[in-house]
């Protein structure tokens, strides 16, 4: 990102907040309050901040996740499937023989990843080779991957003499997410994102594996007179996404939840997609915006308790703030902005 752009998204930023806020008058509740229980509700104590990174994470491992595949031109619907795959690969190590040893996290994330990858991978095979979109099937492994976690809690994962879909057994605490100090700082989840962010940079800046998958989204049929092969990458795509939708996975059953439960995805993989719809595919805003929205929703709890407004208002702001930058995308007004100083300045 050039300084240029820093510029204009910062722009855009400020006057998608300002439309929020206008909103939030319209509506009869004082903006300002509603910033305070927000902040308060996701960075006013230390348990508060590593609740909000918890949320975080996996936002912002779908959201990485997604550009891969918006770089090839594919919309990944299937991210919801695939973060419960990487979930359901996870449990499986965490109540085998290694649930109760050191290893069995890091054997989960490798599992994660697999499993998560395969499902990208099933994705891609359906729509290169079988001709079906890649919203059609995305959508379709999403209910399978959803049915197959709801079978395994109620069915062979039950809890003993339950038949809940309240969710798994806990793990052992051996098979947790390891953190440090007596807070629990999860600092091997924050290694894996600032690695996944930084890896995907070099690979897509850097690397002529990043040139040619966003060759192949730019113009799908003219890459075969560069002697590749667009299908071969769309598979590419897919399965890197796919396997980093499954740390997402990973990261829900063993660093927030400790068990399988039904909505282990959380609508995160949804949400992710919007989140790269406004950040167009920028990395570096991506990483901004995905923990904004990750504070929006771990501090929604405030608003009723301090405002007594209903949680269902984060969604609203979330929504409002989607719909307010792909306006301001379309119109170009920061730029217009910009010109105006840039013309007071030089006068």
């Amino acid at each position: 990102m050039n300084f240029n752009d820093l510029k204009i998204n910062f722009i855009r930023f400020i006057l998608a907040i300002l439309i929020i806020f206008f909103l939030l008058l319209s509506f009869g509740i004082n903006p300002l309050d509603v910033t305070n229980a927000l902040f308060i509700g996701s960075f006013g104590s230390f348990e508060k901040i590593i609740r909000t990174m918890l949320v975080w994470v996996p936002i912002s491992l779908a959201s990485i996740a997604l550009i891969y595949t918006f770089s090839s031109g594919m919309w990944n619907i299937g991210i919801e499937g695939q973060i419960i795959m990487g979930a359901i690969g996870a449990t499986f190590i965490a109540r085998s023989f290694l649930g109760d040893n050191f290893i069995s996290p890091y054997i989960q994330l490798i599992m994660a990843l697999g499993f998560g990858g395969f499902w990208g991978f099933i994705c891609a095979i359906l729509k290169v080779k079988g001709g079906v979109h890649e919203i059609f099937s995305g959508l379709g492994l999403d209910f399978v991957a959803s049915g197959i976690a709801i079978y395994l809690i109620i069915g062979p994962w039950k809890r003993k003499g339950i038949a809940s879909t309240s969710g798994t057994e806990i793990f052992h605490e051996s098979s947790w997410i390891p953190t440090v100090g007596n807070l629990d700082f999860p600092i091997f989840l924050f290694l894996i994102v600032i690695l996944v962010y930084v890896f995907t940079y070099f690979l897509l800046s850097q690397t002529s594996f990043g040139l040619r998958l966003k060759a192949t989204g730019i113009n799908f049929f003219a890459t075969n007179r560069f002697n590749f092969s667009s299908e071969r990458y769309i598979i590419y795509s897919f399965i890197i996404a796919g396997a980093l939708a499954g740390i997402a996975g990973f990261s829900q059953v063993s660093g927030s939840y400790h068990k399988l439960v039904p909505t282990i995805s959380g609508g995160f993989g949804f949400l992710s997609i919007l989140l790269v719809l406004i950040c167009s595919r920028n990395i570096f805003l991506t990483f901004i915006i995905s923990f904004l929205f990750a504070a929006l929703i771990v501090g929604g709890s405030q608003l009723q308790i301090k405002l007594d407004l209903d949680h269902s208002l984060v969604g609203i702001i979330q929504a409002s703030f989607v719909l307010s930058w792909l306006i301001l995308q379309r119109v170009n007004l920061e730029k217009k902005i910009l010109n105006i100083f840039s013309k007071v300045l030089t006068k």
